[in-house]
């Protein structure tokens, strides 16, 4: 549990790094950055309850949940820290950067049910031609 509390401070810390590129400050940046990173903290407290459930850190649940689970954390790892990059970069062309983060958790969940979803077709069709 602790390392998700850790990757999830992290991911704040990049993303405070990445959006201050910009001229902003104030109380506004950190209620963005902290609004990007709800899918995160949704996804910690989904896993914090399936593990007090199984009473077994979710690396060590084998089931297909577990599994979703896992891929879905990764994937909000991975786009939490590199929305942020996309938006810098894309701040360049557009003024209208603030709504792109603010579509982030939506974008965010989307792509983490995607990942998700194809896991949990890849760990069937595995246990198919195993069995």
């Amino acid at each position: 549990m602790t390392y998700r509390l850790y990757s999830i401070f992290s991911i704040f810390i990049i993303n405070l790094l990445m959006f201050n590129w910009h001229n902003q400050s104030g109380v506004f940046n950190l209620a963005i950055i902290l609004w990007a990173l709800i899918p995160l903290f949704g996804l910690h407290y989904i896993i914090k309850q399936f593990e007090c459930f199984y009473n077994k850190p979710l690396t060590m649940i084998q089931s297909y949940s577990a599994w979703i689970l896992f891929f879905a954390w990764i994937t909000c790892v991975c786009s939490c820290i590199s929305m942020s990059y996309v938006i810098n970069i894309m701040s360049d062309t557009s003024s209208h950067y603030i709504s792109l983060y603010l579509f982030a958790p939506a974008a965010t969940l989307f792509m983490a049910a995607i990942t998700a979803l194809i896991a949990s077709i890849i760990m069937l069709i595995i246990s198919r031609v195993i069995h």
